[in-house]
């Protein structure tokens, strides 16, 4: 899900791929072969000593001219929203195997995984039977069950904030009924982070009790509609479920505060599936000195659908792509394999990059670090890396990007993105730190689409995802050790990782082995 001079003039690139014919080509461009005499230049370019003119040519690179905001506009205005395991994902993975061989990196590929269920929203609405109509916004959550065949005509129940008291002060009124549950405006990441840590909590208060389904008010303003889920697996939720226009629930919760019944018909067809393949994307450069190391920089390619996903997380895509690019076209070598990864099934509870850490544990012990971008346009400030251990060289690494803002190295730890699983499984983790910028407004939301991204900007992270992920990859030594199981656990108790995946329900998941390092 969710983190953060010069302006070349900007000109499409001549090996443009974004026209539908180029999908269906079968010929693949081959890599030329880098030169010894650039190889052997690297080897004095450590990311130990940094060499400023490495840095200086790949930031000259990232700000020219580039395929960058082409890329990002077929991805977000042709192929749209990219729901996990639907026809618009999978052709979003064909289209990126695509953009990564035009970036000049030919050992691309795509890696299956299978999401438990499938799932698109029918044509939800609501109806107001009492006191008297008024038309109602609103959109069903990702994952959610449908009602059933005929609807559900319920009265609803005002709860709050949905904690214990809200459903104390309703008592048994909640039995049958639909619950409303207020929300504060989304304006921080705080904020944000508290919306995902309370809805599991919300949910199993309104099974218990007795409710038929949830109507979330909007964290928005403007009658603006988003989607979320709360699902931890790809599973269904446990009741069907809908975000409601901001100002939509504060009037029912005002005839409800007058003393007055509201009754409605709530029709949620949502069509849900069986089991689906979906596909993460790969692309790898090879290293000069030890190849089966690796450094993995990675964003997620899948969204929701009621924008354009370009926010979140469709411009980290195009970004990570042109880091690719940078490094390629630099002609320099790092001494381990730098791996591009697009992951899918973020959305639904990090699935493609728990499937990756899974199917490639026995490479583990030879990453050294997962960088993830995820957090839409706003200014790049540093990294979050949750181990205090890994400091000191992280900082020595990217001195190079100093002079890009990135100055910041925080040691929270959240469920928020495709670090977690590598987290788990104790491989060193940098998550950018970004500024909120227009994240917060846009984010799932109906709003997010193109023209809220700043191309400029988006250079400038380009830039730093190419140089941080060749220094950590070029850097002599590692910047820290695979951690232990146990050494894990301290992490999480010292970070509070523990509280918030307990939270969040994905604690049973880390004690029985599922996810994570294995006992």
């Amino acid at each position: 899900m969710f983190r953060r001079i010069l302006l070349f003039a900007f000109a499409i690139s001549c090996a443009i791929f974004v026209l539908p014919s180029l999908l269906a080509q079968t010929s693949r461009p081959t890599q030329t072969p880098l030169s010894k005499q650039a190889s052997s230049s690297v080897g004095a370019c450590s990311a130990l000593e940094p060499c400023p003119e490495v840095a200086s040519g790949m930031i000259q690179s990232a700000l020219g001219a580039s395929p960058l905001e082409e890329n990002l506009r077929y991805l977000t205005d042709t192929i749209g929203g990219r729901v996990t395991g639907t026809p618009a994902a999978h052709r979003a993975a064909l289209w990126a195997v695509e953009a990564f061989r035009h970036a000049g990196v030919s050992d691309v590929h795509t890696e299956e995984f299978t999401v438990p269920v499938s799932w698109s929203e029918g044509h939800t609405q609501i109806e107001v039977l009492s006191p008297e109509p008024f038309p109602v916004r609103l959109v069903s959550i990702g994952w959610s069950p449908p009602t059933p065949e005929s609807g559900i005509t319920a009265d609803i129940v005002d709860v709050g904030a949905g904690d214990d008291a809200g459903f104390a002060k309703a008592g048994l009124t909640v039995k049958g009924a639909i619950v409303l549950i207020h929300s504060n405006l989304l304006e921080s990441w705080d904020d944000l982070m508290n919306e995902y840590k309370v809805g599991g909590g919300i949910v199993i208060r309104a099974a218990n009790s007795g409710a038929v389904a949830i109507l979330w008010m909007s964290t928005r303003p403007n009658l603006l509609l988003y989607r979320h889920n709360d699902s931890v697996q790809g599973e269904l939720e446990r009741m069907p479920q809908a975000v409601v226009a901001r100002e939509d629930a504060e009037r029912m919760a005002r005839f409800i505060a007058s003393g007055q019944r509201i009754r409605v018909h709530l029709d949620m067809p949502n069509r849900v599936g069986g089991p689906v393949e979906s596909q993460n994307v790969m692309a790898e450069i090879r290293g000069r000195e030890n190849p089966d190391e690796f450094v993995l920089l990675g964003a997620h390619l899948d969204s929701w659908e009621l924008g354009t996903g370009a926010l979140d997380n469709g411009c980290n895509v195009a970004m990570v792509i042109d880091a690719a690019r940078v490094i390629h076209a630099s002609g320099l070598v790092p001494r381990r394999s730098i791996r591009f990864a697009l992951f899918t099934g973020e959305e639904q509870g990090m699935l493609g990059s728990w499937a990756y850490a899974k199917a490639h544990r026995a490479e583990l012990d030879r990453m050294i670090a997962a960088i993830v971008f995820d957090s839409g346009i706003g200014a790049v400030t540093g990294f979050s890396l949750s181990r205090k251990d890994i400091l000191p060289a992280v900082r020595d690494a990217l001195q190079p990007v100093q002079s890009l803002g990135v100055k910041e190295f925080t040691l929270d730890s959240d469920i928020d993105t495709d670090n977690f699983d590598f987290l788990l499984e104790g491989v060193p983790t940098l998550v950018a730190s970004q500024e909120p910028a227009n994240y917060m407004l846009n984010y799932h939301a109906s709003s997010d689409t193109l023209d809220k991204v700043d191309i400029t900007v988006l250079k400038r992270h380009v830039a730093i995802a190419a140089i941080t992920a060749y220094a950590l990859a070029d850097r002599q030594a590692r910047i820290g050790p695979r951690q232990s199981r146990a050494e894990i656990e301290h992490l999480m108790k010292e970070t509070g990782l523990d509280e918030n995946m307990k939270a969040e329900e994905m604690w049973p998941l880390w004690e029985k082995g599922y996810r994570g390092r294995q006992p």
